[in-house]
């Protein structure tokens, strides 16, 4: 745990938004000007004497302008985001206590407030889709309360993307799509940093930083290809054009074997062959339909398997990465609880595929009922 205390940078917070300036706040508390900017440049530390005057005048407790903030460590962050999850799946009351007792305890913990931001998101969603409408909006009011906290206080260009990229995604589940657009264009149209990207990789090979260029590179090349992946998948849901939904599921294929990601992402093939089946389906392409359906029952077949990233030789820091034990055995435990629901999840869309009567009148006979036999296996 990282105790963090920002008393200067509290005072100048404070001093701004109530339009004083630094030499009437030094008559106030009777001390020189030069002092204050110290305070506020963090090169010094008012005399405790002076802690509960200064508050008053800015109308803190003690506790707001010391800012104070107990950071957790990636592997106690991941430790209480794991034991909420688990916990959610038994008890639902008890772990959202839980989850507002610890982003209370850490209520500047900004990663922190992000991982159960998103968790809330997810119950929301899930209420949503068992037709409690009026639990889903608290769990998702409760969610953008976490977020708006971040977006206030945080002062991290990366955090506050990623706190806006989140709060769109609450909005977006909530059927806010036009709010959800305003908070991402701003990010989508800023992020083309190829370029950025290049020369600080050249940076750091002529500081002689080899292993941080490599690493750089490796992460945004990982993050291309599965860019291009998502992109592709989404296309593929919204065309009507056979010839193109077959060309864009070949370089999704492609994309994905040169770069091996199915090691990295095993449940992407499944989902990239059922979306290819619906749109070969409903544009009557019969016969590749089938045999799209048939690449993701094979897809979902392997989640069993095991394998995962060891099998990567293109980007040996996201295998390492991607290694949840390295962050304690808690978050190891949740991931693969993790992933033990998506991969009943993929398999159980797979099985309402096959049971739905569009399938059986455009595709009846023997080859149906055989991919009704394996899916039916799997329970």
């Amino acid at each position: 745990m990282d105790p963090h205390v920002n008393i200067g940078r509290t005072i100048a917070r404070e001093r701004r938004a109530a339009h004083v300036t630094q030499g009437a706040l030094a008559d106030h508390l009777g001390v020189s000007k030069a002092a204050v900017s110290k305070w506020e440049l963090g090169l010094s530390v008012p005399d405790v004497a002076l802690l509960p005057r200064i508050a008053a005048y800015f109308s803190l407790t003690i506790d707001e302008l010391f800012d104070w903030r107990a950071r957790l460590s990636e592997e106690e962050a991941a430790a209480v985001f794991a034991r909420v999850c688990a916990e959610g799946r038994e008890d639902a009351p008890a772990a959202r206590g839980h989850l507002r007792r610890a982003v209370s305890e850490h209520f500047s913990d900004w990663n922190l407030l992000l991982m159960m931001s998103s968790l809330l998101t997810t119950w929301s969603a899930l209420a949503e889709g068992e037709g409690d409408a009026a639990g889903a909006e608290s769990l998702r009011d409760e969610a953008l309360e976490l977020l708006d906290r971040v977006l206030e206080g945080a002062d991290d260009p990366v955090t506050l993307a990623l706190a806006r990229q989140s709060r769109a995604t609450a909005l977006f589940s909530a059927g806010d799509a036009e709010g959800a657009a305003a908070l991402l264009e701003p990010l989508v149209r800023r992020h083309d940093d190829a370029t950025a990207t290049m020369l600080l990789a050249s940076c750091y090979r002529r500081l002689g930083r080899d292993e941080e260029a490599w690493e750089l590179l490796e992460m945004r090349c990982l993050s291309a290809g599965m860019f291009v992946l998502t992109a592709l998948l989404q296309q593929i849901g919204m065309s009507g054009d056979p010839s193109f939904v077959r060309a864009a599921a070949g370089a999704a294929r492609r994309v994905g074997d040169a770069l091996s990601l199915e090691s990295l992402n095993p449940l992407y093939p499944v989902t990239l062959e059922a979306e290819t089946a619906d749109a070969l389906l409903r544009s009557g392409e019969k016969d590749e339909a089938l045999a799209a359906l048939s690449r993701a029952v094979d897809a979902a077949e392997r989640l069993g398997e095991g394998g995962g990233a060891e099998g990567v030789t293109l980007f040996p820091h996201a295998r390492d990465r991607l290694e949840a034990s390295r962050v304690g055995e808690a978050w190891a435990d949740h991931k693969r609880a993790q992933l033990d629901e998506a991969v009943l999840a993929a398999r159980a869309s797979l099985a309402e595929r096959l049971a739905d009567p569009a399938w059986e009148a455009l595709v009846p006979g023997a080859s149906l009922d055989s991919l009704r036999s394996r899916v039916e296996a799997w329970n």
